[in-house]
Order: structure tokens, then sequence, then C-alpha cells
């Protein structure tokens, strides 16, 4: 009886799968250069911000010109107001959307560079840990957290220093 005991402790753990869990989001936004680059770019997008806020006071403004101009103007004329109005609209929100686009699109950019170190890193955790299955933390219900290396891969990534410069919104 013993010796089966033995026997099945022993084959099942010869069959038992080495699973780890990480946080890849959690790697990715807590990188350092990320928070680096977030923090550049807050500080590049103030003059922007400024002018964006004139443009909207101004927007405003002929908004409440167009209220006054309602009564005064024959239909026509009003109707050639309201339209300007709009394509000053129109161009202002294109604007904000470019501005947006860009710079979000300058963070992506750091964001897929930090992912695929990431997953280098992770290949050779895998190897010379004998992981079998790494999974992502959105992608399970339950675990322990003696499992989690969200921290551990952290650690790694924020050794390497990715280049920051960012191309200025025009």
């Amino acid at each position: 009886i013993l010796f089966f005991f033995f026997f099945y402790t022993f084959s099942c753990l010869l069959y038992a799968t080495n699973i780890r869990v990480i946080d890849l989001n959690s790697v990715i936004d807590n990188h350092k250069n990320l928070k680096e680059l977030l923090i550049n770019i807050e500080k590049d997008q103030i003059i922007h911000r400024e002018n964006f806020k004139k443009t909207e006071l101004s927007l405003e403004s002929m908004l409440t010109k167009l209220d006054d101009l309602k009564l005064i103007l024959e239909s026509s004329e009003f109707d050639k107001e309201i339209n300007q109005y709009n394509q000053e609209l129109n161009s202002f929100n294109n604007q904000i959307n470019e501005f947006n686009l860009h710079y979000e699109n300058q963070i992506n950019v750091l964001k897929s560079k930090i992912l695929e170190k990431t997953l280098d890193i992770l290949k050779k955790y895998s190897s010379n840990n004998q992981i079998d299955l790494i999974l992502d933390s959105n992608n399970y219900i339950l675990s322990s957290n003696s499992i989690n290396i969200t921290s551990e891969i952290l650690d790694k990534i924020n050794k390497i220093n990715f280049d920051i410069s960012f191309e200025k919104y025009k």
C-alpha cells in the first residue's frame, strides 16, 4: 500500500502544470519611462490647451452673438452666420481630435515597445523557471497570490530604459 501511495503521489507531480499569472496592464502602465513620458506630454500640452480654451471662448461668444442676431437678421443672413459658426466649430472639433490622437499615438508607441520587451522577459522567465503556462490576470477567475509574477517582471522591465522622446504637436 505504501508503494502505491508513493507511486500515485510521484506520478501526480510529474503531470503537474507549472502556471504563473501576470497583470500585463499593470506592468505597462507602471513602467517608469511611461510615467515620465506622460509627465512630459502633460507639460507639452499646456500651451495647446490654453489656445484651445481661447478658441472655445471665442466660439461661445460667437454663439451668444448669434442668439442676439437671430431677431435682427433676415433668415438667409442668419443661416449664413450659423453655417459659418458650424464650420468653425467643426474645424475646432477636428483640431481637438487630431491633438488627442497625436498624443495617444505617441503613448501607444512606447506601450507597444514595453509590451514587446515584457514578452521577451516572460519567454526567458518561463524557460529558466520551467513554467508551462503564463496567464494574463484578466483571463482567469481565481488564483493564489503565490503564482502572481507581476512585481517580479515589473522590476525586470523597469531596469530597461526606453527612449521617451516624442513628437510635439504642431
